[in-house]
């Protein structure tokens, strides 16, 4: 690059790949803040990135090598499934898709893919503190749980104790733990499909009818903000798409 009046004049076939970056960086931040403030994303919000990156790319022939094309769709791919199957949010897949599509190329391993597996990390933090904390601090209360339908084990490691009474005024929280005759349905998740307010007020039907009390435990796990970890991962792929796979190919084969 030239240097002009102390600035960077960056290459004519640099400025292409920062339009589309930015187009998908903007994105996922107005769909991040979405994500945290409401667990809503109109799915319009992704048109005008995914136009940006569609024109742009076509016009500079990136699309041309399918193989790479197809490779950099897969991780969309694989959401998508997981969401036809209620396991994760449609937002997540066309998250995913967008930074697909405006990445095609790639020398070591898609940018989608590495987005994907760097989003993963606070969920897998966040694993690995509950069997901690459930384990150290809720072993006797979990030896109460009744599983009639599930296992302990989800609740151990996907969620944590409250109290009824604090669940009740919690947002974006579900039950793991819900009851059913003298026992819980023990769950791993919760399906999208739920309402907060019907499973709040099955929760005070309970307590009405002398089932629960307001002091007992219930197990709960958090609706996550995703597409922010996705956000997250995006910027952080695009920062290491090389460096990360060279370090672990040194770290494997030296």
């Amino acid at each position: 690059m030239k240097e002009f009046g102390g600035l960077k004049i960056l290459k004519v076939l640099q400025v292409p790949y920062l339009i589309v970056t930015l187009a998908t960086l903007l994105t996922l931040l107005y769909a991040s803040y979405r994500d945290l403030k409401y667990r809503d994303i109109p799915e319009l919000t992704w048109v005008p990135a995914a136009i940006v990156a569609l024109a742009v790319n076509l016009v500079l022939g990136e699309y041309n090598d399918i193989l790479y094309l197809v490779f950099s769709l897969m991780p969309a791919v694989l959401i998508l499934i997981m969401s036809l199957f209620g396991m994760i949010g449609g937002a997540d897949f066309l998250a995913i898709l967008l930074v697909g599509i405006a990445h095609p190329k790639f020398k070591f391993l898609p940018i989608s893919l590495l987005t994907l597996l760097y989003s993963l990390i606070i969920p897998l933090l966040l694993v690995i503190y509950y069997a901690i904390y459930n384990l150290l601090m809720f072993r006797a209360t979990l030896s109460n749980i009744k599983c009639g339908r599930g296992r302990r084990l989800y609740l151990i490691l996907f969620g944590k104790p409250i109290r009824v009474r604090d669940f009740l005024k919690m947002k974006f929280t579900y039950l793991l733990t819900v009851p059913r005759g003298g026992g819980f349905d023990c769950r791993a998740s919760f399906s999208l499909e739920e309402e907060e307010g019907t499973i709040r007020e099955l929760i005070l039907k309970y307590v009405n009818d002398g089932v629960l009390s307001l002091d007992d435990y219930v197990w709960v796990t958090p609706a996550l903000p995703h597409v922010f970890f996705i956000l997250i991962g995006y910027v952080l792929s695009i920062l290491t798409a090389e460096q990360l796979p060279q370090l672990l190919i040194t770290y494997i084969f030296h």
